[in-house]
C-alpha cells in the first residue's frame, strides 16, 4: 500500500550513474526469464494492453516492467510510476514485489486501489471543485443498499416531470449506481429543470439526496470517482501535475473496470501518459458490479494501445491447461492456447467428475481421500481447496466435521467475523500489523519476514518511508514496543485474558490515533472500528480453542488448513488440488440469467488448480442451462466416476 498522500510524493534521492543500467543490458530479477511476448510488452514504452490468462504471472510481469522502466531511466527521476489495482491486497502485493525487484527505486513506485486514488484526490483538492459541487459540511463514506436505491427511484419517478416518468421508472436499483450514476459525467453546474433528460434528472436527484443538501454528505466510491473526474476536468493545472508526476500508469485486472473508472482514467491519463492495462476478458466475473463488457478491447481502441498476449502458464499442468483452453474457447473462440511451464508431477488423474448420492457421502468420501493423500504424499492441508459457486456456508458443517475427524483443520474464507469476511480480515493491513506484533512479542527470534512486514507498515503509519532518520526511530520504537508487549503476554496467559484486553494493549502501544488516521487515508473503504471488532472476535474464538499464545496465533491465521471459498474469492489464488463442489442446479441456478458470466465464473474457479481438479455433482437433472457445464466437461475429456 502506498503512502497516504500520493499527489505530493516525497522527492526521492537522485540515483547516481551506477544506479542505472542500459535497456540492452537490463535483466529481470528474482526470476529466470520472461516469455517472448512479455519481453516485447515490457520494452514497449507506449500504451500497452496485455492479455494475461490464469497462471500467466501478470503481477510478476508488472513488477518486472516497473523495475525495467525505473532501473533503465526510461521513467526518469524524479517521476513516478502509478499502479492501480482493484483490491488492497493486490496493490500491496505488487508494491512489495517492486520493492524486492528494484529496492533502490521503490520510493518512486506508488501502488494503490482505484478507490484510494480517487478518494485522496477529492480529499486533498475538494476546495477546487466548481462552486456548485463543493463540499460544505464534510462527508462520510456510505453505501446505499439495493432496497434504499429502489425506494429512491420509486420516489423520484412519482415526482418526475410527466414526460420523464416512464423512463425513470425503468431504472434498475442494482444497476443504477454503476451504470447510470457512474456513467454520467458531472457538468460544472448542476443542471436546471429545463435542461434534464431522464438520466440527468435521476442522477441530479441522487446527488441532491446524498450530497447537495445541508449537513454531512453521504458518498460512495462511485460518487467520489465522479467528483475526482470533475476535478481534473475543471482544473487543468491538476491534470498536468498528475501527468508530470506519473508519466507511466499500470492498471491491473482491467476486465473488471467500470464505466466510471474508465471515464476517470481517460480524463486524467488519456494523453501524454503511457498506460499499461493488464487483464483477461475471460475472467470477467464482476459484471454484476458494473464491469464493462470487453474492457480490454475498449482500452486498446480508445488509447491506441499495442496488444500483447502472454501464453505461458506457470501454475497448471499440461493436461489442466488443455482443459482450461476448452472452456476459454467458449468465451473467446480466438483465444490462444497457453503453454504449461509448471513442474511436472506424474501419477495424477488431472481432472475428473465425481458423482455422489448424497451431500453426506460427498463430504465423507472427500475428507477420507484428502487424509489419505496427505498421509501418502506429505502434502499440507493448505494444498487443498474446496471451491463452490455460492453459499459456501452450506458445505462447511459437513466438511468440517469429517475433516476434523482426521485432525485436519478447515478455514472458511467466506465466514463472517464480526462485520467482515475472514478472508478480508486476514488480508487487512491493520490486522496483519496487530497479528505480526503479537508474533514478534511471543517469538522474538527467527521471524525476519514478519519483522520486515511490521516495520514497513509502522514506517507508513508514522510517515517515515522516505526519511532515514525517522525510519531508524521507528525501528528502535518497534524493538521497545515488542519488548513491552512480550512482558505483558508473559503475565497475561490467553486462557484468563479477554481478547478485548489484548487488543486494547496492542492499540495503546502502536498509537491508536495514528493508526486510525493512516487507515482513513491509505485504505478508503476499510472501517477501522469494524476491523478492530473483527480482529477481537477472531482472537476471542482462537483463545477458546488453545491455551498458549503461539497456538492462539496459529489458530487465528489457520494457515495450515483446507480452505473453503467461493469461486469469486478464489480469484488470484492457486492450490495443488481443487475440488469444485456442487456442479448442479442448486448452486448454478443463476447461470441462465447470464451464461457468459456464469462460464467465466466456472473458468476462474477451475483454473485455480495446479495439478488436480475434481468436480463434484449429484444425481439430479442435468438438463436446461446447467447442461452447458457438463457439455464443456465432456468436450474436455473429463471422465466421470460414481462414488455412490
Amino acid at each position: 500500500m502506498s503512502a497516504p498522500d500520493p499527489f505530493i510524493p516525497t522527492r526521492p534521492t537522485a540515483p547516481g550513474p551506477s544506479a542505472l543500467v542500459s535497456a540492452e543490458n537490463w535483466r529481470p530479477a528474482g526470476i529466470d526469464d520472461l516469455e517472448p511476448a512479455a519481453w516485447n510488452a515490457l520494452r514497449d514504452t507506449g500504451n500497452v494492453a496485455v492479455v494475461a490468462g490464469p497462471g500467466a504471472g501478470k503481477t510478476e510481469f508488472l513488477a518486472q516492467r516497473a523495475a525495467y522502466l525505473l532501473q533503465t531511466g526510461l521513467c526518469p527521476w524524479p517521476q513516478h510510476i502509478l499502479a492501480i489495482s482493484f483490491k488492497r491486497d493486490a496493490a500491496a502485493n505488487l508494491g512489495r514485489r517492486v520493492a524486492a525487484r528494484a529496492p533502490e527505486h521503490a520510493s518512486r513506485f506508488a501502488s494503490m486501489t482505484f478507490d484510494a486514488f480517487t478518494k485522496t484526490l477529492v480529499d486533498r483538492f475538494a476546495p477546487a471543485l466548481p462552486p456548485d459541487w463543493r463540499i460544505a459540511d464534510g462527508y462520510d463514506v456510505s453505501f446505499a443498499s439495493n432496497s434504499e436505491v429502489g425506494a429512491f427511484l420509486n420516489d423520484i419517478a412519482l415526482a418526475a416531470p410527466k414526460a420523464l416518468r416512464w423512463q425513470v421508472s425503468r431504472f434498475q436499483p442494482n444497476r443504477f449506481l454503476s451504470g447510470v450514476v457512474g456513467h454520467y459525467r458531472l457538468p460544472k453546474t448542476v443542471p436546471a429543470d429545463d435542461e434534464v433528460d431522464a438520466v440527468s434528472y435521476a442522477v441530479r436527484e441522487w446527488w441532491r439526496a446524498r450530497y447537495l443538501r445541508p449537513g454531512t454528505a453521504q458518498l460512495d466510491f462511485v460518487m467520489l470517482n465522479r467528483l475526482a473526474e470533475l476535478l481534473v476536468r475543471a482544473v487543468p493545472q491538476l491534470r498536468r501535475a498528475l501527468r508530470m508526476t506519473y508519466p507511466m500508469v499500470f492498471v491491473d485486472e482491467f476486465q473488471d473496470t467500470t464505466s466510471a473508472q474508465f471515464s476517470f482514467l481517460t480524463s486524467v491519463f488519456g494523453k501524454k501518459t503511457a498506460v499499461t492495462a493488464v487483464g483477461d476478458n475471460k475472467q470477467r466475473i464482476m459484471g454484476w458490479a458494473g464491469a464493462l463488457p470487453e474492457a480490454v478491447k475498449r482500452f486498446t481502441d480508445t488509447f491506441g494501445a499495442t496488444p500483447y498476449a502472454l501464453t505461458w502458464n506457470f501454475r497448471s499442468s499440461e493436461a489442466l491447461v488443455e482443459l482450461q483452453h476448452v472452456i476459454a474457447s467458449k468465451l473467446d473462440p480466438a483465444t490462444v492456447r497457453a503453454t504449461s511451464k509448471a513442474t511436472v508431477e506424474d501419477g495424477h488423474m488431472p481432472a475428473v467428475l465425481w458423482t455422489f448420492s448424497s451431500a453426506s457421502r460427498e463430504a465423507g468420501f472427500i475428507a477420507d481421500w484428502i487424509a489419505q493423500d496427505i498421509f501418502t504424499s506429505g502434502r499440507a492441508p493448505s494444498d487443498f481447496a474446496l471451491i463452490a459457486r455460492q453459499k459456501i456456508q452450506d458445505f462447511e458443517p459437513r466438511f468440517r466435521a469429517r475433516l476434523t475427524a482426521h485432525s485436519i483443520r478447515v478455514r472458511n474464507d467466506d465466514a463472517r467475523v464480526g462485520k467482515m469476511t475472514l478472508q478480508d480480515l486476514l488480508k487487512s493491513e491493520t490486522a496483519r500489523l496487530l497479528l505480526g506484533l503479537l508474533r514478534l512479542a511471543n517469538e522474538p527470534r527467527g521471524l525476519p519476514k514478519v519483522w520486515q512486514d511490521v516495520s514497513t507498515t509502522m514506517k507508513r503509519v508514522h510517515g517515515a518511508t522516505d526519511d532515514e532518520a525517522a525510519q531508524q526511530r521507528v525501528g528502535e520504537d518497534l524493538s521497545n514496543l515488542t519488548a513491552q508487549l512480550r512482558a505483558w503476554l508473559q503475565t497475561h496467559p490467553p486462557a484468563v485474558t479477554p481478547a478485548a484486553d489484548t487488543v486494547e494493549q496492542l492499540l495503546g502501544l502502536v498509537d491508536k490515533a495514528a493508526l486510525r488516521r493512516y487507515v482513513k487515508s491509505a485504505a478508503p473503504g476499510e472501517d477501522f472500528d469494524v476491523v478492530i471488532g473483527a480482529f477481537e472476535a477472531r482472537l476471542e474464538a482462537a483463545v477458546d480453542r488453545v491455551t498458549e499464545w503461539g497456538d492462539v496465533l496459529d489458530e487465528f491465521e489457520c494457515t495450515d488448513a483446507v480452505v473453503l471459498l467461493t469461486a469469486h474469492r478464489s480469484k488470484g489464488l492457486e492450490y495443488h488440488t481443487v475440488f469444485f463442489l456442487g456442479i448442479h442446479e442448486r448452486q448454478w441456478w443463476a447461470y441462465q440469467n447470464d451464461p457468459r458470466e456464469g462460464t467465466s465464473t466456472f473458468f476462474v474457479g477451475l483454473s485455480r488448480a495446479a495439478h488436480r481438479l475434481i468436480f463434484t455433482t449429484d444425481r439430479t437433472d442435468r438438463t436446461g442451462p446447467i447442461a452447458d457445464l457438463f457439455t464443456m466437461l465432456t468436450e474436455a475429456g473429463v471422465p466421470e466416476i460414481d462414488h455412490g
